[in-house]
């Protein structure tokens, strides 16, 4: 399955500059104000535990997905790293948001997670679990999934969910919410400038 997927993806990498670069920049939602991220338990691609309290002392952009996806998810993860890579000119690296890939197919996601976004970046954090508790998670930052199948048995399913992006502070609040295409030097300034606004503000305490 990871071979299929990887191929899929080196035709999507192909075609992500000139779709980044002919879209338009979709207007962002701040939240406002900041709501604080629930209690949720779930596991890291290495099976460590992540948690809320894995979203403090850094920025985070939550991306909501699963690893059979055959276009938005490869597509976004590949987009979201050019962000980052635009940010980086202007930023120092703390300030840089962690990529946090939730992934809400567990029965498919955990066996292949660390492989998957190996190929993206090896930074890249994705994070799976329990039905209850993935669900604690996508409640909390308001988002939307749904797995497309008949019974438990069934192996060929779509999974429908959102392509937005969630923005949480380094107090693991949620700032902001950004959509598609995201354009990596538009996207990227308007990241620039809400870090920055926040981070006066958590300064200021």
């Amino acid at each position: 399955m990871i071979r299929s997927a990887i191929a899929k993806l080196q035709i999507f990498f192909l075609s992500v500059a000139f779709f980044t670069c002919a879209a338009a920049f979709e207007s962002p939602q701040s939240i406002d104000p900041a709501r604080l991220v629930g209690e949720f338990q779930l596991e890291d691609q290495y099976g460590g535990s992540f948690g809320v309290e894995q979203f403090k002392g850094q920025w985070s952009m939550v991306f909501v997905g699963f690893t059979s996806c055959p276009d938005v998810c490869p597509v976004t993860l590949a987009n979201l790293e050019a962000v980052r890579a635009e940010m980086g000119f202007r930023m120092s690296p703390e300030r840089i948001p962690n990529i946090v890939f939730l992934a809400v197919d567990p029965d498919r996601d955990r066996s292949v997670l660390k492989d998957y976004l190996a190929y993206f970046h090896p930074q890249y954090v994705g994070i799976t679990g329990r039905e209850a508790e993935i669900n604690k998670l996508i409640k909390s930052l308001g988002e939307f999934y749904r797995l497309d199948r008949k019974s438990v048995d069934e192996k060929n399913y779509n999974v429908t969910h959102t392509a937005i992006v969630s923005i949480i502070n380094p107090e693991a609040k949620l700032v902001a919410k950004i959509s598609p295409p995201f354009h990596p030097h538009k996207t990227g300034e308007y990241l620039i400038k809400l870090i920055n606004e926040q981070m006066r503000l958590i300064d200021k305490g």
